[in-house]
């Protein structure tokens, strides 16, 4: 079994109790990514769509939630499943049998679970439309990220580099909109070339 989502699996049950952050302290975030009316947006790593409501509030009009963890999809569709804006699916998104096209690709407090960053690079490319964009969010900084993740996601995560190396990986594909870090935030964006 793959272990990144057997440890998902597991934390699912508990996963909405350990979100920490507000719709106030997340939506600031989340609005610089600049998602319009009409975009078809891939929630990334959706978990029990933690943001999935707050993507369509900002204009997005379709949404589909995509996470390796059957069990967090599970609880997703509990709490969306009926909204006629939003699907979800359970898959790998690293994975070449994925095809679809997207205005946007939100990968939000996931990233360091993404191990091989320069596959997942090539992966936002083949999966936007030309001009689309993706955007790496985390309400966390990088010093609480490894904190956390060193506690209990030691063996399905990496620590990342400062946003400016993180952005590196990402340049040969995308424009690099915006690549910016502080003590509770970590923000990556670019569009398609």
């Amino acid at each position: 079994m793959n272990p990144a989502k057997e440890f998902f699996d597991k934390l699912a049950p508990s996963w909405d109790s350990r979100q920490t952050k507000e719709e106030g302290e997340i939506l600031p975030l989340l609005k610089k990514i600049g998602i319009k009316g009409g975009d078809r947006v891939l929630d990334l790593a959706c978990g029990t769509a933690t943001i999935t409501s707050l993507l369509h509030s900002l204009g997005a009009s379709e949404v589909l939630g995509l996470d390796i963890s059957d069990e967090m999809i599970k609880i997703a569709k509990e709490k969306l499943g009926s909204m006629p804006w939003v699907s979800f699916r359970v898959g790998d998104f690293l994975e070449s049998d994925f095809h679809e096209e997207f205005d946007v690709i939100v990968l939000y407090n996931a990233y360091p679970h993404f191990l091989e960053p320069e596959k997942l690079a090539k992966r936002f490319y083949a999966s936007l439309k030309k001009g689309g964009k993706f955007a790496i969010v985390h309400s966390l900084g990088r010093k609480e990220l490894d904190s956390h993740h060193a506690a209990i996601a030691s063996k399905v995560s990496r620590s990342l580099d400062p946003v400016e190396e993180e952005a590196k990986r990402f340049d040969s594909f995308f424009h690099i909109e915006e690549a910016a870090e502080g003590e509770h935030f970590f923000f990556l964006a670019g569009s398609k070339i």
